[in-house]
């Protein structure tokens, strides 16, 4: 929503210099800010050491904030894990630990690199589940080539056969040869992750598999997908269902149909902030509790204080990292039944208070009243986190052991994370593009030292992101009716002083509106460079 108009004042002690032209004086800008402050940064040290220094690594490399990879690590536990491990807080209610989750940042913030360093180790666990598949495949093919061939000469005898009874011993035996080589399945190579799956696929895919699967890509395309990208009426059951563990079939999807009992879906999905809001703004999304059911990251942006040239994760890190989860993986991709884990008495009472604090909290006034679908499985939520950061904390045995306060703790934390990045991400759906625009534009007029310019040249220098020009007109009136920028002589526009660098404090007044992030012009004046 575009911002009140303000009165502008003209006292002179409210107004800024003139421009350097000699020109009238200028009216106090409206400023163009957004969310007063940042969301928390992640709390790295849930993280055992070698899954907390992948994140750092992986990060400080990539200069980028460690909330995209330690979103991107806690997805990577839940394709792990998903549907092989259950929380048990009290007796009657079990928590599986699939999660789903949303990283959302701006083209060029280097998404793709961070996914795949962080999922390598999944595609390496699905090829070695693969190699060792294949012989039983080829054997299952083998057999199931014979017994069809048998089958059909069978048939053959049966229809040849002209005396009665050997027409019917024939028959017999014909139907029985077919019942035995419809009996015969040829296994699939085992998948642990995909990029993108249609609802349907998705359902038999987690039949062909044990009930799970990951979706875990770096593009937004999935919420295309769930927005009803190839059928125009999305089928959210996989999803809705994969999420809770609830049975679900679709037997539109072969001749006998696909079915899965207790399905464990992890999803997560590295997207633009422009897909957000249409995944988000969705009413029948919204309708049906999927949006809520999402853990979102809005990583800091860090572009333009990068480092140039950064050095790579040491590499004892990365075959830590990639040693341990491809094992998790390959080891539970092959158990049939969930190991149910309870809590330590002392990690009980951690979720108590923390639960109590929740319910406490959607109550009118409470911080979490106004987002209460997404609160009301945020306790929920929690001891899914507790459940992976006890897997990533015991590798090798966390489904023997209990899980205890000190993770329970971490999860809080962790949730608490999860919590102001969905309220960020709220004004994120929530947000005007008008002024999102306004915003951009008024950046690159500033970064460019544009201050007076034509329509054409201001076009000339945001036609990717505003390729039409009456839409960099629309900007230019939006910009010219909060005081940032007005008509000059010559045709020409005037940008504000305070833009401009005319004003002593322009530098973080700048920063303020041209991104809406107070932190970042916090960032500016202490010269941060990168992720430490």
């Amino acid at each position: 929503m575009t911002p009140a108009r303000l009165h502008l004042v003209t006292d002179p002690e409210a107004t800024d210099a003139p421009p350097a032209s000699g020109g009238p004086l200028w009216d106090v800008p409206v400023p163009l800010t957004g969310p007063s402050t940042a969301p928390p940064p992640f709390p790295v040290d849930v993280f055992p050491a070698w899954l907390g220094d992948m994140v750092t690594g992986v990060a400080r490399f990539t200069q980028t904030d460690p909330a995209m990879a330690g979103t991107l690590a806690v997805a990577v536990l839940s394709a792990c894990a998903g549907g092989r491990l259950e929380v048990e807080p009290v007796g009657g209610w079990r928590e599986p630990v699939n999660v789903f989750a949303a990283v959302i940042a701006g083209p060029g913030e280097r998404k793709s690199p961070v996914h795949r360093a962080m999922t390598a180790p999944l595609f390496a666990a699905q090829s070695t589940l693969g190699e060792a598949m294949r012989p039983r495949i080829a054997e299952a093919a083998a057999l199931r080539d014979i017994a069809d061939r048998h089958a059909e000469q069978a048939k053959t005898q049966a229809a040849k056969a002209s005396d009665p009874g050997k027409r019917d011993e024939a028959a017999a035996e014909a139907v029985a040869a077919a019942i035995a080589a419809e009996a015969i399945t040829v296994p699939g190579l085992p998948r642990l992750i995909v990029d993108d799956a249609t609802p349907e696929a998705l359902i038999g895919l987690m039949a062909a598999n044990g009930g799970r699967m990951a979706i875990i890509s770096d593009e937004g395309g999935i919420f295309d997908t769930l927005a009803g990208r190839y059928s125009g009426a999305p089928n959210l059951d996989p999803y809705l269902k994969g999420h809770a563990g609830q049975p679900m079939s679709n037997e539109r999807q072969t001749r006998e149909g696909a079915s899965v009992d207790k399905p464990a879906l992890t999803v997560c999905v590295m997207a633009q902030p422009t897909v957000l809001r249409k995944f988000g703004g969705n009413a029948d999304l919204a309708g049906r509790g999927l949006p809520a059911r999402f853990l979102f990251a809005l990583p800091q942006s860090l572009a333009g204080y990068r480092l140039v040239d950064t050095e790579p994760v040491p590499e004892a890190v990365t075959a830590g990292y990639r040693h341990r989860v491809h094992d998790l993986a390959a080891t539970l991709a092959e158990w049939e039944d969930p190991a149910v884990v309870t809590l330590t008495p002392e990690a009980g009472r951690v979720r108590l208070a923390a639960a109590q604090e929740v319910e406490a909290q959607l109550r009118p006034g409470g911080t979490l009243h106004d987002m209460r679908e997404w609160g009301n499985k945020l306790s929920g939520a929690t001891l899914r986190l507790a459940g992976l950061l006890h897997v990533a904390h015991h590798p090798a045995d966390a489904w023997r052991r209990p899980i205890d306060a000190d993770r329970t703790a971490d999860a809080v934390r962790l949730a608490e994370f999860f919590a102001a990045h969905y309220r960020a991400a709220l004004t994120t759906i929530g947000s005007d593009a008008a002024m999102e625009n306004a915003r951009y534009v008024l950046g690159v007029l500033t970064s460019k030292g544009m201050t007076t310019f034509t329509r054409r040249e201001a076009h000339r220098r945001v036609a990717r992101k505003l390729p039409k020009s009456d839409e960099v007109t629309a900007v230019l009136n939006e910009l010219i009716a909060l005081g940032w920028v007005r008509n000059g002589p010559d045709g020409r526009y005037e940008l504000h002083p305070r833009a401009a660098g005319g004003d002593p404090g322009s530098a973080d007044t700048l920063t303020i509106a041209a991104t809406g992030d107070v932190s970042a012009a916090q960032s500016t004046r202490e010269g941060v460079s990168g992720p430490c």
